[in-house]
């Protein structure tokens, strides 16, 4: 019985140790990915640095939660990180375009300081694919709003949806879009500009991307 137990424990830790070498060989392979792109981006001189979480980190952050937000073509889990609530972006397992992810982290990093920008607190490169965490916001999709009726009363739905309110979310969007095409040493155009990739702050109004 002793020898079956001293068995169990070596396998626990050879398994362990087997998923540190792989946190560690994501680490390794895709920080050096971000940080290039970032050198990239802005041609050495970055604004704002990017804080890096470890996975267990990630895990802790989201133990607990059941609050899931399906947007950005992947899943935002609520979670908390150092006392606050935060946003946990995973990307889907049929999600293989792993550039993207580099320079969607690397982009959303340096426009951080917009309000009509999701502000990025860090991201998490032990994984597979990089794990992206973000400011929480009591929000809702301008997918949502405009197509899944049945999801909230329709005084809400006026509300966020008179026309000021519409005419902001398409400033704030286009604002956003601006900072793109003529703020970074390379413009960057953007394919992917959907209503299931913006967000309406549900305490402030304003769409964030």
């Amino acid at each position: 019985m002793q020898f079956f137990r001293r068995l169990t424990i070596r396998k626990k830790q050879s398994s362990s140790e087997e998923w540190r070498k792989k946190e560690h060989d994501y680490y390794l392979q895709n920080g050096s990915a971000v940080l290039e792109e970032l050198l990239a981006l802005c041609n050495g001189n970055c604004r704002i640095p990017i804080r890096y979480f470890t996975a267990s980190e990630i895990h802790n952050a989201i133990r607990y939660s059941q609050n899931k937000l399906e947007i950005f073509d992947g899943r935002m889990v609520a979670g908390s990180m150092d006392k606050r609530l935060v946003f946990v972006r995973f990307f889907p397992h049929y999600f293989r375009n792993f550039f993207n992810i580099f320079r969607d982290i690397a982009i959303t990093a340096q426009m951080s300081h917009l309000k009509n920008v999701l502000r990025l607190v860090g991201c998490c490169v032990e994984f597979e694919k990089p794990v992206m965490v973000y400011e929480y916001v009591v929000a809702i999709s301008l997918y949502t709003l405009l197509f899944e009726k049945g999801n909230h009363d329709d005084q809400t739905r006026k509300s966020l949806l008179s026309w000021g309110n519409r005419l902001r979310i398409a400033n704030d969007v286009a604002s956003a879009i601006v900072f793109l095409h003529t703020e970074f040493t390379t413009p960057i155009i953007y394919k992917d500009l959907k209503p299931s990739n913006v967000i309406i702050d549900q305490n402030s109004g304003v769409a964030k991307h």
